[in-house]
């Protein structure tokens, strides 16, 4: 993109943990993460989070995408996890979609995440029932 260009400069980053480097924290990011190197604690409100093959990463992981190409240990909750061919996720998934490429280990559990609407819809519907029970007391007493 030239310095006069018309385009948007994209929304999008990506943090980069190089392979050399070991960071230690909670990651509090709307944007993109990718670990070569080796991180520990929480990641949460991520848009994509990459652990390539020479990445490990260890504690809980909240994000929409999440790929495992290295090695993860702890939790990991989001819509979408792909397991590459080189990936291992030792502990708990909770996702909507779950993909293990030929090669890629699950050593551990996953728990099917329940959609959100489905949970107000279902809500919604207590309400409804709990509404009409009363409005049939009521008019028993009346």
């Amino acid at each position: 993109m030239g310095m006069f260009s018309k385009s948007k400069p994209s929304n999008t980053s990506m943090s980069l943990v190089a392979k050399q480097c070991r960071i230690v924290g909670d990651f509090d990011l709307e944007g993109d993460i990718q670990f070569d190197g080796q991180g520990e604690g929480s990641i949460i409100n991520a848009r994509n989070v990459v652990i390539s093959s020479t990445g490990h990463f260890k504690g809980s992981i909240r994000a929409d995408h999440v790929t495992i190409n290295g090695l993860v240990e702890g939790t990991c909750v989001a819509r979408e996890v792909d397991i590459l061919s080189n990936g291992k996720m030792k502990g708990q998934i909770q996702s909507e979609q779950l993909t293990i490429a030929k090669g890629g280990c699950l050593m551990g559990e996953n728990v099917i995440k329940e959609e959100p609407a489905l949970k107000v819809v279902n809500e919604k519907n207590k309400k409804t029932e709990t509404n009409a029970k009363e409005d049939d007391k009521a008019q028993a007493s009346a």
